[in-house]
C-alpha cells in the first residue's frame, strides 16, 4: 500500500466513526437539536486544538514511558496532558459555540463539548494509526474518542451552567479541574500501566453514564420541552 493511500484509508478508518459519534451525542439532544454547521464547527476547532497541544508535550515525551519517573508520569498524565489537552479545548468550546445565540440551553455545553472532544480525537488517531499502523485505529476510534467525548463533555456540563450563571469564571474553573481530573487518571492508567488497560476501559464507562445522567438532567431543564 503506497503511502498516499495508507494516508486515505487511516484518515477514513479515524473520520468516519468520530462523525457517527458525534451524530451518536446530536441526537440525544431531544428538544432543540444544534445546527449541523455548528456542531461542524466545533468538530473542527477541536480537531485544530491537537497542534496547540503538540507543542506543549512535545518537551515532556520520555515522561510518559513506562519506566519513567513516578513523579514524572503523574505530571505527564495530570498535567501536561490532562489539564493541557482540556485547556485547549475548553479555549475551542468557548470559541466555537459558547459566545453563540445557539448555546442557548444548559445542554448545548454537553453537546458542543461532546463535538470538539471527538474531533480533537480523529487528529489524534490519524496520528497514532499513522505511527503505529491500522491495526490501532478500530479500538482508538470506539474508546479513545468516546473518552475524549466525555472529558470535553464533562466540560461542557459546567461550560452549560456559566452561561446561565452569575459566576461563570468559576463554573469554567470546575468544568476544567474535573476534565482534566478524568483525563490524567485515564492517561496515568495507560502510561504507568496500571492494572491492565481494561482499567482505562472501565474509567471511559463510568464516565460516559456520569455524562449521560447530567446530559438527562440538563434536558429536563430545557427550555424547548
Amino acid at each position: 500500500m503506497n503511502s498516499l493511500l495508507q494516508l486515505t484509508v487511516i484518515v477514513l478508518a479515524s473520520l468516519i466513526p468520530g462523525v457517527l459519534w458525534v451524530r451518536f451525542f446530536y441526537l440525544r439532544d431531544r428538544y432543540e437539536r444544534e445546527p449541523i454547521s455548528m456542531l461542524f464547527r466545533s468538530f473542527v476547532v477541536g480537531a485544530l486544538a491537537v497542534a496547540l497541544a503538540a507543542v506543549v508535550e512535545m518537551p515532556f515525551t520520555d515522561w510518559v514511558l513506562p519506566d519513567a519517573p513516578l513523579i514524572a508520569q503523574l505530571f505527564a498524565a495530570f498535567v501536561v496532558i490532562g489539564l493541557g489537552e482540556e485547556l485547549f479545548k475548553a479555549l475551542a468550546v468557548y470559541l466555537a459555540a459558547y459566545r453563540t445565540q445557539e448555546f442557548n440551553e444548559h445542554a448545548d455545553g454537553i453537546i458542543y463539548g461532546a463535538a470538539v472532544g471527538i474531533g480533537f480525537s480523529v487528529v489524534e488517531n490519524v496520528l497514532y494509526a499513522w505511527a503505529f499502523g491500522l491495526s490501532v485505529a478500530p479500538l482508538r476510534a470506539l474508546v479513545a474518542s468516546l473518552a475524549h467525548a466525555c472529558f470535553s463533555g464533562i466540560l461542557g456540563i459546567f461550560a452549560g451552567r456559566a452561561k446561565f450563571s452569575a459566576t461563570p469564571g468559576a463554573e469554567w474553573a470546575k468544568g476544567l479541574f474535573y476534565a482534566a481530573l478524568s483525563h490524567g487518571l485515564y492517561d496515568y492508567l495507560l502510561i504507568a500501566r496500571v492494572g491492565s488497560p481494561l482499567a482505562a476501559v472501565v474509567l471511559v464507562v463510568v464516565l460516559y453514564f456520569l455524562l449521560q445522567y447530567h446530559l438527562r438532567r440538563a434536558l429536563a431543564q430545557s427550555p424547548f420541552q
